[in-house]
């Protein structure tokens, strides 16, 4: 693809910001910004990916992995609610272990090779929905135990403790976040093509081929999503009671409602 091809596409975005400004939207700042902050971080991400590809050093990719975690992890903090702490690490070992062990397990199998231009993929789409299922289980986490704050009492009240009280709430918040993944992947092949299958259906491999390194992505980035939302979820729940296994008492904001 050439660059004036690229930037032609581009002007595409012209009817949304056409649409935003005739319907009152309030979106083309967000738009415009999001855009131009795709642009560079892309730009980045290809020279970065071209120097390691280019380099090749095992030391190096391990790292690179290593910051997508640590990154994921980090966009998460946004998302946990007032009363967690330690949201960083709870989110790094859950994001860790949902990259980590569906990585190792396509390497030994030989489904891929231990090198950066099959590894940094993987990890990235790994890290990246690991990182949205754990954000989906602090939100319903959060809104959960406010939501059902009574019911919760009146367990713990009745001598239940803070894991058995809040079973419900730890069962939905974990269903809640892996819910998109799966709807998603119940579309494949019927309403859409995924879009590793579609890039490489376009640079030339053949679609049987492509199908086996698509069902590939789908057993490990479900597997990924599961593991990270579980984690997440039962290394964060404690952290809604106090010492005493006290519901923290909150109330539940208007826009949550």
């Amino acid at each position: 693809m050439s660059t004036t091809a690229l930037a032609l596409t581009g002007l595409l975005l012209l009817f949304p910001i056409i649409v935003s400004y005739k319907e009152k939207l309030h979106i083309i700042k967000d738009l415009l910004i999001a855009t131009v902050r795709a642009i560079i971080q892309l730009i980045i991400l290809g020279f970065l990916l071209h120097f390691i590809f280019g380099v090749n050093q095992t030391w190096l990719l391990i790292v690179f992995v290593l910051v997508i975690i640590i990154n994921a992890s980090w966009n998460t903090i946004s998302r946990a609610s007032p009363v967690m702490h330690h949201v960083f690490w709870i989110s790094f070992v859950a994001i860790f272990v949902g990259v980590a062990l569906p990585l190792v397990g396509v390497v030994l199998t030989g489904a891929i090779e231990f090198k950066p231009n099959e590894v940094i993929p993987i990890a990235g789409m790994l890290g990246s929905n690991g990182l949205i299922a754990i954000n989906l289980a602090y939100q319903n986490l959060d809104r959960e135990f406010v939501k059902e704050m009574s019911q919760i009492e009146s367990k713990l009240a009745l001598g239940a403790n803070p894991k058995l009280s809040s079973k419900e709430t730890i069962r939905n918040s974990v269903k809640t976040a892996i819910v998109p993944t799966i709807d998603s992947v119940k579309t494949y092949g019927i309403v859409s093509i995924p879009g590793m299958m579609t890039g490489l259906i376009i640079g030339g491999v053949e679609p049987l081929q492509a199908v086996k390194f698509q069902l590939m992505v789908v057993f490990i980035h479900t597997t990924a999503t599961i593991m990270s939302a579980l984690i997440a979820t039962y290394l964060s729940y404690k952290q809604f009671f106090n010492h005493r296994d006290q519901l923290i008492s909150r109330h539940l904001n208007q826009e949550d409602a």
